[in-house]
């Protein structure tokens, strides 16, 4: 088997055992919160520490891989994620969560900064959309199957976060079967690089910013919002399935194009298409069925801004400077989740219920406006 294909594999393998572990940790670090009479908003800016962890330590990361190498950093990120999460089973006091959830969030956000470096090191351009497509599709689906598994195992008691770590412990498995093969990059650079970088690719870490400030909102606020227009629980929790659907479905497609049109052309429909979901959705959402379907599309279309950006990203940047480029995407998707999903909630409450997607419309119509008026061949 080629080096590039085992390494596919080994990051595919990695991701998806990644986003089982993920999906059951991050609703069982909420619900615990809950249980120990955590007020919503202390739960909420425990939550936020991820935003604070990408913005101070993300921007050292390319030096880390630079250091260890990509295979041993993502190995030593996963051992740390693990090691937290059962730190915060043992902690006593709310106030330990803080910095241990720091930890936590820092050593998650450095196994993305590297898992994306490497899949844009061994893709090449004829097929860079559907490599990054099939990490999204794997990230996706495995992350949905984490509730699942929480509801098996139960939400009580150490064997939880027990199994939440030992699945970020075995996706260490397959980092060490290709780890002969990983990429390698020389010195890297800290915070000046990081955002010095953001200039050289606009297009692409806008990207990242808008899908980061309309992800979370779209899956966290579309079920209050259905609620609201007279869906009952279990049916407006469906909006999240429909979206993650779209999602699955659509991935795949989106990277085949990728590979065949000019990638900014692509990501200007996917921009349109959060805008044309949002005119849509108000009339949809009389009927069920309808409001489902609108989801599908809406979701599968507008949330492959990030992995055709990424797939843009790998096109502009090579060699030492992509694990650069890639740590600030994922701290360019932080910065939009930052501001992005609090907007959107004092838009639902202000405007109640449209004003949720008054405000994912007009993000989305501000980034095609950017994208629309920037010179062609731009990045």
């Amino acid at each position: 088997m080629s080096a590039p294909r085992k390494g596919l594999i080994s990051i595919l393998m990695t991701i998806s055992v990644y986003g089982i572990g993920m999906g059951l940790t991050l609703p069982l670090l909420s619900l615990t919160l809950e249980r120990m009479g955590v007020s919503g908003t202390l739960n909420g800016l425990n939550l936020a520490t991820g935003g604070l962890a990408a913005l101070l330590v993300t921007p050292l990361m390319p030096a880390g891989i630079a250091r260890l190498g990509a295979a041993q950093f993502m190995a030593a990120a996963l051992l740390l994620a693990a090691a937290a999460l059962i730190c915060l089973y043992l902690a006593s006091s709310l106030w330990a969560w803080f910095p241990i959830r720091f930890v936590l969030s820092a050593s998650l956000n450095g196994l993305f900064v590297a898992t994306e470096f490497w899949i844009n090191a061994i893709a090449e351009e004829h097929n860079r959309g559907r490599y990054v497509a099939l990490y999204s599709v794997c990230l996706t689906g495995s992350y949905a199957l984490g509730p699942v598994l929480l509801q098996a195992i139960g939400t009580q008691g150490l064997a939880p976060f027990a199994g939440g770590a030992a699945l970020l412990l075995a996706a260490i498995l397959p980092i060490a079967l290709a780890r002969k093969d990983a990429p390698r990059t020389e010195a890297a650079a800290g915070h000046r690089a990081v955002f010095a970088i953001l200039k050289d690719a606009p297009v692409a870490f806008g990207a990242a910013a808008v899908f980061g400030a309309i992800d979370v909102g779209m899956a966290g606020l579309l079920p209050v919002y259905a609620v609201r227009q007279g869906y009952s629980d279990g049916h407006a929790a469906l909006a999240v399935s429909a979206l993650s659907l779209g999602a699955l479905l659509l991935q795949f497609p989106l990277g085949w194009l990728a590979d065949r049109m000019p990638r900014q052309r692509l990501l200007v429909l996917c921009a349109a298409s959060g805008v044309i979901g949002a005119v849509l959705t108000p009339f949809a959402v009389r009927s069920p069925l309808a409001f489902y379907l609108v989801l599908i599309g809406w979701g599968g279309i507008v949330l492959g801004i990030y992995s055709v950006a990424l797939t843009l990203l790998g096109e502009r940047f090579s060699g030492p400077s992509m694990a650069t480029a890639n740590a600030a995407f994922v701290m360019s998707y932080c910065l939009g989740l930052l501001g992005g999903p609090a907007l959107e909630g004092a838009a639902l409450q202000a405007w109640n219920p449209q004003g949720l997607i008054v405000v994912l419309g007009a993000i989305c119509a501000g980034y095609l406006g950017f994208l629309l008026l920037r010179p062609a061949g731009t990045v």
